[in-house]
């Protein structure tokens, strides 16, 4: 019973509790690294996983136990352009090309990405450029979205952001003359 786990425990039952909670938590501090290159580099000319972003971890650890009880990371200085525009030979974020390569055709489907990376101007309409290694990417992205904590209905709201930014690219705008000469 509960009375009797509560009498039997020792300290040391309790430091292995904190133990357990913070090997969880330096899991998941280890696994926002590859999350936040799939969204933060790109390949570019000179480096095929070039980081876009920069990323300060602040990691606070129990005294006695050198044990992690808490982190934040801060990123700053993304390269929004990169959304928008690459030079020929460059790619757009990871991110992208792991979805279109890693996940099955319901995904696609459901976020109306069944056409391909061909079909999306922020990829820049080109279909080459996918890498062998994009289909593990994707599992590994998603099993660090499991790692820190995402739901699988956060999972979907993620790569459904994903896919309308993509879809946002693909907006043309047309400039209309009024009467008044407004448009």
């Amino acid at each position: 019973s509960a009375k009797e786990k509560a009498e039997t425990s020792s300290p040391d039952d309790a430091d292995d509790a904190i133990r357990a909670n913070a090997t969880s938590l330096e899991d998941r501090v280890l696994s926002s690294n590859p999350l936040l290159e799939s969204f933060g580099n790109a390949r570019t000319l000179k480096n095929d996983n070039s980081s876009r972003f920069g990323k300060f971890i602040k990691i606070s650890f129990n005294t006695d136990t050198g044990t992690i009880v808490g982190a934040s990371i801060s990123n700053y200085l993304l390269e929004k352009t990169r959304i928008t525009t690459q030079i020929e030979g460059e790619r757009n974020y990871h991110i992208f090309y792991q979805l279109f390569s890693g996940a099955d055709e319901q995904v696609l489907e459901k976020f109306g990405l069944e056409g391909g990376i061909a079909s999306f101007r922020y990829l820049g309409n080109r279909a080459t450029l996918k890498s062998r290694r994009d289909a593990s990417a994707f599992v590994e992205t998603m099993a660090c979205l499991d790692q820190i904590g995402v739901s699988e209905e956060g999972k979907n709201e993620v790569l459904g952001i994903i896919a309308a930014v993509l879809h946002l690219g693909n907006i043309d705008f047309e400039l209309v003359k009024t009467e008044g000469g407004n448009s």
